[in-house]
């Protein structure tokens, strides 16, 4: 696995930004109980800002284009996103919406960790906004992770009209909020895309994964989309095409916390992408970065440089087949 010799790679990003607040306790709270917070922790997340944090790390020219209230959150979460080295020119602060905020928390220990996300909506893209079509079109991918349907709508259909060479990476993430046959017609129009098992089942309206894999390679015969990265966590992940499933398995390692593990295995998949490596390099990759990201409490505390990731894949072991877990980023 090589990573091309040329300019750094270019990435526009359409999405979300969230400022979270992580409790880590020892067990989930049984109703009207109460658990002790062991650990607590504050930072800049939400799934965009998640993944462009993970792009910016391994060397990526990543800019954001989303919202944040003009709050006190909104301005750590700028200040935390540029000193990461995002371009936050494009990022609006609005004075009639709060941050984007989610209070996440995390229970058990190691690879019986798991978390529970309570999401409070404020600031976020919906279509209206102005927003930097051009610039981020002329970027060599462009990732939306928005959750109103008719931005992403607009986004998605945009590329036939004004710009035919641009590549679109998607998440499946809000989609599961819409109605399944919508949220499989919009997942049909990105050129690449990554979700979970979980998403995918929703969207095909299938029973087992098998069947959900089968359902959208037929749909993906007539659509836009190249490839789709299914995460199954802990069990590896799935590479589909329209004519292939490859399963790519896990790494070995003892989970702390598996928040942003998701977004982190997504960017892995968008820079494989952008070095056009083949399917098992991305799904070796995008795991690698999935694993690390669990490392420690919060979504953005142990993303990974490339160094670290390359060190990583030299020196990992594959999770044997017998541990296989049921849980998924």
């Amino acid at each position: 696995m090589e990573t091309a010799q040329r300019d750094r790679p270019t990435v526009g990003a359409f999405g979300m930004l969230t400022w979270d607040q992580m409790l880590q306790v020892d067990s989930f709270p049984r109703t009207g109980g109460y658990e002790v917070v062991r650990e607590t922790v504050e930072q800049s997340g939400g799934t965009s800002g998640n993944m462009s944090v993970a792009l910016a790390r391994l060397g990526v020219d990543v800019s954001l284009a989303s919202c944040v209230g003009n709050d006190e959150h909104g301005k750590n979460l700028l200040q935390e996103l540029s000193a990461e080295g995002c371009n936050i020119e494009h990022v609006s602060v609005l004075d009639d919406s709060p941050t984007d905020r989610g209070v996440i928390i995390v229970s058990g220990h190691g690879g019986e960790s798991d978390r529970t996300i309570l999401w409070i909506k404020g600031a976020r893209l919906t279509h209206g906004h102005h927003l930097p079509i051009e610039a981020f079109f002329a970027k060599d991918l462009v990732l939306v992770d928005v959750d109103d349907p008719r931005l992403r709508l607009f986004l998605l259909d945009l590329p036939m009209h004004v710009s035919p060479r641009t590549r679109i990476f998607g998440t499946m993430t809000f989609l599961t909020e819409l109605d399944p046959w919508r949220a499989l017609e919009l997942a049909l129009r990105h050129d690449y895309l990554t979700g979970n098992v979980a998403e995918i089942i929703y969207v095909t309206e299938s029973a087992t994964l098998d069947e959900a894999i089968a359902r959208f390679q037929r749909e993906m015969v007539l659509s836009q989309v190249r490839f789709a990265a299914i995460s199954d966590g802990p069990n590896g992940c799935y590479l589909v095409t329209r004519d292939d499933a490859q399963h790519v398995p896990a790494f070995k390692i003892d989970a702390q916390d598996p928040t942003g593990a998701g977004d982190a295995f997504a960017a892995g998949v968008a820079f494989s992408v952008l070095n056009r490596w083949n399917l098992t390099e991305t799904g070796r990759f995008a795991n690698a970065m999935g694993a690390l990201a669990t490392q420690r409490l919060g979504a953005r505390t142990a993303l990974p440089s490339l160094d670290e990731v390359t060190s990583f894949l030299n020196n990992a072991r594959i999770r044997p087949s017998d541990e296989h877990c049921a849980s998924e980023y």
